[in-house]
């Protein structure tokens, strides 16, 4: 068993152009770092033994290194910071080769996307500090920390712990070039640009890997034809352009923070896990949980796969509940 636990806290997180569409909370580098400062109290008093850091440029774990001196060894990962979202995908990468028993997050959903890409089988342990977040829940650092601990200390198991999700693999010319752990949008926009999507009357179609009713961004659209559990075997494919057909209905849904919306959904069908519907617009754009990422050239032949192997998600509440009734 490794008593070590990663952290990969996101210093951009929270702070995209949503702020200024919809009424997205702003999570300052402030913040963050207390949040920080909670988990490593959690996981201190767990008995950790190690911790190892992804470096960024906001230094946001300096202040939580300095209260825990001489009570844990702390230290960052030997990887030079870029301030892309790189950063948070090779640090996943280094902290999986390193035998870290979990990770615990401070993002949104496109954080721990880009987080999983690198993780492999490591339970993530999310703290929201994003903008949609489906993903991650709105955790208290010392919580958070404690069930790391559990899970690092084997006081609880990560079987006992962990709910699977799903993901959705993009597919471009037969190659998986990218994922999505809650929704890929496709989208009218030609062109990244600022990456975030809130504009409905520039989607085409929409693929998600769950739908519940309690959660806000585009998600929460498909909540309303169908729910979804994050472990439930079932995805749902949306279309919004086209000629409607027997399931067409309109939705109103809170696709952003303070951002509540009407849209016509031409059609939809629930998703098994295995089944791939291509991508069926030029130009356009596929965004990945709320932000896009891979554009739609011609003569490209894509497509999106829903697969059951996405990333293993500590139950906080769940993984207390054991811990606390074994003492």
């Amino acid at each position: 068993m490794s008593l070590t636990v990663g952290i990969i806290a996101n210093p951009s997180a929270g702070k995209d152009i949503r702020r200024l569409v919809a009424q997205g909370r702003v999570v300052s580098n402030q913040e963050k770092a207390n949040i920080l400062r909670r988990v490593f109290a959690g996981l201190v008093s767990s008995g950790v033994e190690r911790v190892i850091i992804m470096p960024d440029m906001s230094g946001l774990a300096r202040p939580a290194m300095y209260d825990c001196k001489g009570q844990i060894d702390a230290e960052f990962l030997d990887l030079a910071p870029t301030g892309s979202q790189d950063d948070s995908t090779r640090a996943a990468a280094a902290m999986s080769d390193m035998g870290v028993s979990c990770v615990v997050t401070l993002g949104g959903d496109g954080t721990n996307r880009v987080v999983s890409k690198g993780l492999g089988d490591v339970p993530i342990v999310p703290i929201s500090t994003g903008t949609n977040n489906v993903f991650p829940r709105m955790t208290e650092g010392t919580l958070a920390g404690l069930a790391a601990g559990a899970i690092a200390t084997g006081v609880v198991s990560v079987e006992e712990a962990c709910r699977r999700s799903k993901r959705l693999d993009v597919i471009v010319d037969g190659v998986v070039v990218d994922l999505a752990l809650v929704d890929a949008a496709v989208s009218h926009q030609m062109f990244v640009g600022a990456r975030a999507v809130w504009e409905l009357q520039s989607l085409h179609s929409m693929f998600l890997t769950r739908a519940e009713p309690a959660s806000i961004g585009l998600s929460s659209i498909g909540a309303r034809l169908r729910q979804i559990a994050i472990d439930e075997p079932l995805g749902l494919y949306l279309r919004f352009d086209g000629e409607p057909d027997e399931t067409a209905t309109r939705v109103t849904a809170p696709v952003g923070p303070g951002l509540v919306s009407s849209v016509d959904v031409m059609a939809w069908r629930v998703l098994e896990l295995g089944d791939s519907l291509p991508v069926d617009l030029h130009p356009g754009t596929v965004a990945l949980d709320g932000e896009r990422e891979v554009e739609l050239l011609p003569g490209r032949d894509v497509a999106v796969r829903l697969e059951a192997r996405g990333p293993l998600v500590v139950d906080v509440e769940k993984t207390m509940a054991l811990a606390a009734a074994r003492r």
